[in-house]
């Protein structure tokens, strides 16, 4: 269902829109709100999926263009409109500056009606279909973790697709790599934690490096070696006991780690503890100390000193909450 917005003051303009029988189910649009002023639409369309918001001219004052605009701006509502007694070509023509896209006057004709929510179908469509697209590219830069995943991010511009599409990449990336799940919280990645679109180009290049770095290009001979230490960062991840669980040599399995992946077996391992051990001092309460004994280091302070070198604050300093307020 496409829900409507009327920011409607006159009891005539109000009657006249909610009688058209162009409402319900036939059409798929229907009216979900009303209010009298444009401050509480800018407040509803906050708050909610609207496909199309009315307004009556009357509400649009000087001081309201601009509350107007960030509606639009922000992609608060796919359509907006005007709606009066009479036309008004300077209302009209400060409408079209803020993004409106129409202007109805009495007589309302249900067939301009009719033609708007078609045009509002197609749009909504479109986006959809790019959303999908866009999502699916970024997926396959992610899992070929190629490199030219930075520039394809610089190139994007449009707040609205981008935001959408990281969220579906974001959730195929975690449905499919379940292991994630130990070192970063998914809901993390998602668009509805910030509007600005850097920040979220910046989150989303975290997860591809951090991602990447976790589970390193190699070939079916490291695959099972990979998955179980991905499993298990709190589990004995020493070369002999992995050695002899999986039936490999130990030697082979060093040489053949490094020659694969580029990184050294023993750095590799210090970088999933780490991950994890960052994870359990944002989400738990579990004290330091045992934190660092979980991650097989018995000297805190060599925690503490391999903690900082990786995140660049000490594991309290990350424990604190990004929202914390220091007093001095």
């Amino acid at each position: 269902m496409n829900h409507v917005l009327l920011a409607v003051k006159s009891r005539d303009i109000l009657a006249q829109i909610t009688a058209l029988h162009i409402w319900g189910k036939e059409t798929d649009f229907e009216i979900t709100a009303i209010c009298g002023n444009v401050d509480e639409a800018y407040r509803i369309v906050s708050d909610g999926d609207f496909a199309l918001m009315l307004i009556e001219t009357s509400l649009a004052e000087a001081d309201h263009f601009q509350t107007l605009k960030r509606i639009t701006h922000d992609n608060l509502c796919s359509y907006l409109a005007f709606c009066s007694h009479k036309g008004s070509f300077e209302c009209a023509r400060n409408g079209i500056l803020v993004g409106i896209k129409e202007y109805f006057t009495l007589p309302f004709d249900p067939d301009s009606f009719l033609r708007i929510f078609e045009k509002i179908k197609a749009e909504k469509m479109a986006h959809q279909v790019n959303v999908e697209m866009l999502a699916e590219k970024l997926l396959v830069y992610f899992h070929k973790q190629d490199a030219g995943i930075y520039g394809f991010l610089d190139q994007l511009s449009d707040t609205a697709v981008f935001f959408q599409a990281v969220d579906l990449a974001v959730k195929s990336i975690f449905d499919r790599n379940d292991w994630l799940d130990l070192y970063y919280n998914e809901e993390d990645f998602y668009s509805v934690n910030t509007s600005c679109l850097t920040e979220q180009k910046s989150k989303f290049c975290q997860l591809f490096v951090s991602s990447c770095t976790l589970y390193p290009h190699h070939n079916t001979s490291l695959r099972e070696v990979i998955r179980y230490i991905l499993y298990n960062p709190e589990g004995d991840l020493r070369q002999k006991f992995l050695s002899e669980k999986l039936h490999l040599n130990k030697s082979y399995l060093s040489t053949v780690f490094t020659a694969q992946t580029g990184q050294r077996f023993v750095d590799y391992i210090t970088y999933v503890r780490l991950m994890r051990a960052a994870w359990l001092l944002r989400n738990t309460d579990v004290k330091i100390g045992e934190v660092a004994q979980r991650m097989e280091y018995k000297d805190i302070a060599y925690f503490s000193k391999l903690f900082k070198k990786q995140f660049n604050m000490t594991p309290s300093e990350y424990r604190i909450p990004d929202s914390y307020q220091f007093e001095i």
